[in-house]
């Protein structure tokens, strides 16, 4: 490889560049850092056959931000060769986008499967190639089975609330309702309408597949499809946790019930006094009634079961390691 300043006129884009889109006010805004402090990350380009000219390989949003800013040449580091074949150019180009530019998820998806199709791999292999977890690439492979006009909607937004825009988590529960357009179409507005949490959208996602009357699903509140799912009264992102609403003397009996009525620590014949240690086991009791809830049977996404694998058996590591430490305390 070669570093040297190359004109920008004599640099050409690569149609196959995974970013389809390019935001306008954060191109002007790269260009007037360019302008301010120059290009701080050299591109790669490849030179073209044939022709005193180059092809980017990658950085071509950096090129795009010189010519606004009116920069007569741009640091390249020059390939000597191209990418020996497809799949590794995608790779190059995959992986800075995704280290360095918000590429938006659809043409996360979209690189993905035409870097999955063209190495025939599996979705393990790809992640490997790009250093996500399998997991991840699974989920942004799921945003193709949505309706196009659905997925280019659908922006990042990781650690912040979703303000009313479709994010990848609304893409999951959207892409269950493909079998019902008109019903999955009035969610995605109710989603910016109401600006539903993913949690809420998860709720309306599953009572809407219960129901044919997608219009009387969607006019119930959350509260009360919290309530028709055993979710609680809560409100908000927190999912409903039973820690506010009318109910919440009911669900505390329900969750200790087993240490009052017959649990293996009740004190039979004694006034079933609270403890702290007997609602514990209310808690524990619990739990075989959760797992029932766990239908493997219903999972239709290798994505989604590889996490319920990681869940549960994180849970289970976690259970073992509290049994120990609880048994040595009493020990």
């Amino acid at each position: 490889m070669d570093l040297q300043r190359i004109e920008v006129s004599r640099i050409v884009e690569d149609p196959d560049q995974p970013r389809k889109a390019i935001d306008d006010a954060a191109l002007q805004g790269l260009a007037d850092s360019i302008k301010q402090h120059g290009v701080l990350n050299p591109i790669t380009v490849a030179p073209l056959k044939g022709v005193d000219g180059y092809r980017i390989i990658t950085g071509e949003r950096r090129w795009r931000a010189s010519q606004i800013a009116g920069q007569f040449d741009i640091p390249c580091i020059v390939r000597a060769e191209p990418p020996s074949d497809t799949s590794d150019k995608a790779t190059e180009q995959l992986i800075e986008n995704l280290q360095r530019e918000e590429l938006a998820p659809l043409d996360k998806a979209r690189a993905i499967k035409l870097l999955k199709e063209g190495m025939a791999a599996t979705n393990k292999e790809v992640a490997g190639r790009l250093a996500l977890s399998e997991r991840t690439v699974g989920y942004l492979l799921d945003l193709m089975d949505l309706p196009e006009e659905i997925g280019e909607q659908i922006i990042s937004s990781p650690n912040r609330p979703s303000a009313g825009n479709l994010t990848e988590k609304h893409g999951r529960f959207l892409r269950g309702l493909n079998d019902s357009p008109e019903a999955q179409a009035a969610l995605v507005q109710k989603i910016k309408d109401d600006k539903l949490s993913s949690d809420e959208t998860a709720l309306y996602a599953k009572a809407l597949r219960e129901s044919e009357d997608y219009e009387a699903v969607l006019g119930e509140g959350v509260d009360g499809l919290r309530k028709r799912f055993g979710k609680g009264g809560g409100d908000g992102e927190s999912g409903g946790r039973g820690t506010g609403g009318g109910n919440r003397g009911e669900r505390e009996i329900d969750y200790h019930a087993g240490a009052y009525d017959g649990g293996p620590l009740a004190n039979k014949g004694d006034e079933p006094l609270f403890s702290t240690s007997r609602a514990m086991v209310g808690f524990a009791e619990r739990l075989p009634q959760v797992l029932a809830e766990i239908n493997l049977g219903k999972v239709d996404s290798n994505a989604d079961l590889d996490t319920i694998v990681d869940v549960l058996s994180a849970a289970r590591t976690r259970i073992d390691e509290m049994l120990t430490e609880a048994r040595r305390r009493l020990a």
